[in-house]
């Protein structure tokens, strides 16, 4: 029998967005999907662009479309090779009728792209961009499983509608043996729980992962946006989410 996962995420509008009344451009998304087959979990967030006007239109567009295709070819996707360039086709399907419908150049529509998918014990994770996803083990230890993508310059990244985005869609997929909980965070976020020099995520990230041992969803929820707001977005000016998927 499978194991059963908890989420929760949330996001907040930067200190910069809220002085230029500029909307947060972050975006998290989760989904529980029950079938014959299995329990599918799912857990994205996206980082829209700042220089784009749109870019939170892109990234809602996103951390939902990317876990609605994962829970109707999860099974496919693992064993295909080419797995980056089918969520990629899907991806931009989806932005490219937006940007459509608006008239606009998709590039608006920009945004990183981090997920993380679980079913029957199996998982599959991407990242486009900056941001971290982590790891947490049985010992109760935190490790990264994908790092920011900054390439040649550290406050630059790549979105869903870079031309180098086939090259840079990390996937990793396999089984879950000693992995019990995943967590996802922007840029925004990262300043705060992500060393840059060392590379290594802060102990605390274990801690707030395992908050859903013994709150819900929801009000775990309340405590990510209370630790947003209280926090971590005073040590950045930029948007900050986070999301945790954990075994319980």
């Amino acid at each position: 029998m499978s194991d059963t996962w908890k989420s929760a995420s949330a996001y907040v509008t930067g200190r910069g967005h809220l002085t230029k009344n500029i909307p947060c451009q972050d975006r998290t998304f989760e989904l529980v999907s029950k079938h014959s087959t299995g329990v599918f979990y799912g857990l994205s967030l996206a980082d829209g662009a700042g220089s784009y006007k749109l870019s939170d239109i892109g990234a809602e567009i996103v951390t939902k479309e990317i876990l609605t295709y994962l829970k109707s070819n999860f099974s496919n996707l693992l064993q295909v090779k080419n797995t980056s360039k089918k969520i990629i086709n899907n991806i931009e399907e989806q932005l490219a009728k937006e940007a459509k419908n608006r008239e606009i150049d998709i590039k608006e529509l920009s945004s990183t792209l981090l997920f993380v998918v679980i079913k029957n014990d199996k998982f599959i994770v991407g990242h486009i961009g900056d941001g971290v996803i982590g790891v947490l083990d049985k010992d109760n230890k935190i490790s990264v499983l994908s790092h920011p993508d900054n390439g040649e310059y550290s406050n630059s990244t790549f979105f869903t509608t870079t031309d180098s985005y086939p090259d840079r869609l990390r996937i990793i997929k396999g089984n879950i043996v000693d992995s019990t909980g995943f967590i996802l965070m922007s840029d925004g976020s990262d300043e705060s729980l992500y060393d840059s020099r060392t590379k290594e995520l802060a102990p605390v990230n274990a801690e707030i992962i395992n908050w859903l041992n013994v709150g819900s969803s929801k009000e775990v929820k309340s405590a990510l946006e209370s630790n947003l707001n209280e926090i971590i977005k005073h040590k950045t000016h930029d948007d900050c989410s986070l999301g945790i998927l954990k075994k319980c």
